[in-house]
């Protein structure tokens, strides 16, 4: 079930047999829940962020327009899509991230810091999250998990990279109301995460020039690493043939199988939420 707005949800009798995944950008805030005893449940809806409105006020305006969100679900993770990461050694206190942050014009002091495991044992995503919105998405719902996006892609693709002989970029596309973005990240062989990285691309060609600069940048070879990608279909479709010609080996990404148990729709779901429990499975793993 999908819709732009709030759809029927009568269905979810028992929140607590139900899981809520959002994940927030600036544009818009989009909903997943799932039941965690029945297959085919997913349901799937956007709502828009109101752009004249401080991000937390406008966050609290969509989530209180939909009452469903506030219910006692199972569990609730968030996911946070920006650009304002990085990665970093995982034991740094808070205020040298700060700082790196600010050396690195990544992000205001008046933002905190969240941090998310990473593929890599020794290192971490450390996010700026703007303070209020901090603070809302903590006073409204029960134990929220807030992940970077980058980091959910990151425990994904990192625990599929350790097998074959040969680097990999994974390249996750992201569209938006107004604007688009390609989120990279680059294992050498044997899957050690090198780089993971977002940027904003407007044409195709943008995305092209990131993909084979941060390959590069990452030491890996376009004539014999893999390039695996996905996210929006009709940006991984348009970009894929110019990519190629770069690139020796550039495919989409197989999706993953066990994401289907939650319904057919999965495909249309943002992917960050769809591959998140896989990547919490992969997290303990490891």
């Amino acid at each position: 079930m999908s819709s732009t707005g709030t759809p029927d949800l009568s269905a979810i009798a028992d929140p607590r047999l139900w899981r809520l995944a959002l994940q927030i950008d600036s544009e818009a805030l989009r909903a997943v829940l799932w039941s965690t005893v029945e297959d085919a449940s997913l349901i799937r809806f956007t709502l828009p962020l109101d752009p004249t409105l401080p991000p937390a006020a406008a966050l609290e305006e969509a989530v209180y327009a939909a009452p469903v969100l506030l219910a006692d679900f199972a569990a609730v993770d968030v996911v946070l899509r920006t650009r304002a990461y990085l990665l970093a050694p995982s034991q740094l206190p808070d205020d040298c991230v700060r700082r790196m942050m600010k050396y690195a014009c990544v992000a205001p002091d008046s933002d905190v810091i969240r941090s998310s495991a990473a593929s890599r044992a020794d290192a971490a995503v450390h996010m700026a999250v703007d303070a209020d919105v901090a603070r809302f998405l903590a006073r409204t719902f029960r134990n929220p998990r807030v992940h970077s996006h980058a980091a959910v892609l990151d425990r994904y693709f990192g625990s599929k990279s350790a097998l074959g002989n040969s680097g990999k970029v994974y390249v996750h596309f992201h569209q938006g109301a107004s604007s688009r973005e390609a989120d990279i990240l680059c294992y050498a062989a044997g899957g050690r995460l090198a780089i993971v990285t977002t940027h904003r691309c407007d044409t195709d060609d943008d995305a092209v020039y990131y993909i084979a600069a941060t390959a590069r940048e990452a030491g890996l070879d376009l004539a014999s690493d893999e390039i695996l990608l996905c996210g929006n279909q009709q940006l991984r479709d348009s970009v894929m043939p110019k990519l190629r010609r770069y690139a020796s080996y550039v495919m989409p990404l197989i999706f993953p199988s066990a994401a289907f148990r939650v319904g057919r729709d999965a495909l249309n779901a943002p992917f960050p939420l769809i591959i998140l429990p896989l990547s919490l499975v992969s997290t303990k793993k490891s």
